[in-house]
């Protein structure tokens, strides 16, 4: 299965796998700018809080200009996430790879992208609330909701029942692939931080260089994940659309 072809009805995990590892080696240089932007802008809350003399912390209390800027950078990070999902399409069809056009396609979607997001994070919390499984089925189907708003022109609504109606068929291997790809990912990241811990020693007496090159490789590293990210969720939307 090459990654310039749709995924086929049926396919498997390793098939998923492999077929978004060959975009996202393809695509990696063309779109890691915009997937760092997007990783820059969605990270504007955490630069602000830790300027401000904050600690890091995952549930606050935070204050109103925290929560503004990460409604802020959410909708930034999406509209760019969705551009650089665009060119990424766009390296798989051999089409040509055109920024202003991705920005401004990305652009008139962007609200309707934004709402769907807050819905499904609304609508995977109260399954999570409710009962574990819910929320894990609804996490796997909203794996395709950038492609779907992007692709198939959905509103918020039409666009999260769509989800579920491509991915339902494909679950398990969906499922399987992105457990998968976060495994993977959580290996990487602790390579990542043990290469962070050898740069810090040798950076020990300069405070600076070291705070430079931890933010610098940070957002680096989030910045591939976002494009293998954005590569399996191309891929299973395409297996799902093949087999719905």
């Amino acid at each position: 299965m090459s990654f310039r072809k749709p995924a086929p009805h049926g396919a498997q995990v390793g098939e998923l796998l492999q077929t978004a590892v060959r975009l996202f080696n393809a695509s990696l240089l063309k779109c890691l700018p915009l997937s760092m932007m997007a990783v820059l802008f969605a990270s504007m809350p955490n630069i602000y809080w830790s300027a401000t003399g904050h600690p890091v912390t995952l549930y606050g209390p935070f204050d109103a200009t925290f929560r503004l800027l990460s409604l802020v950078g959410i909708a930034l990070g999406l509209w760019l996430f969705s551009a650089m999902m665009l060119r990424q399409r766009a390296v798989a069809l051999r089409a040509p790879v055109l920024l202003l056009e991705e920005l401004r396609a990305a652009l008139v979607r962007a609200p309707v992208l934004l709402l769907s997001a807050l819905l499904a994070d609304a609508a995977m919390l109260l399954g999570a609330l409710l009962l574990l499984l819910p929320g894990i089925f609804l996490m796997v189907c909203w794996m395709v909701l950038v492609p779907v708003v992007m692709f198939e022109q959905a509103g918020p609504t039409a666009a999260l029942l769509r989800c579920v109606q491509l991915v339902r068929p494909v679950w398990w291997h969906a499922c399987t692939a992105l457990v998968i790809a976060m495994v993977l990912s959580l290996l990487a990241a602790i390579i990542f931080a043990a290469a962070l811990a050898v740069a810090a020693e040798a950076f020990s007496g300069n405070g600076a260089i070291m705070k430079a090159i931890v933010n610098a490789g940070v957002v680096g590293f989030y910045a591939v994940f976002a494009v293998f990210l954005s590569a399996l969720q191309l891929v299973i939307h395409s297996a799902a659309s093949s087999s719905a």
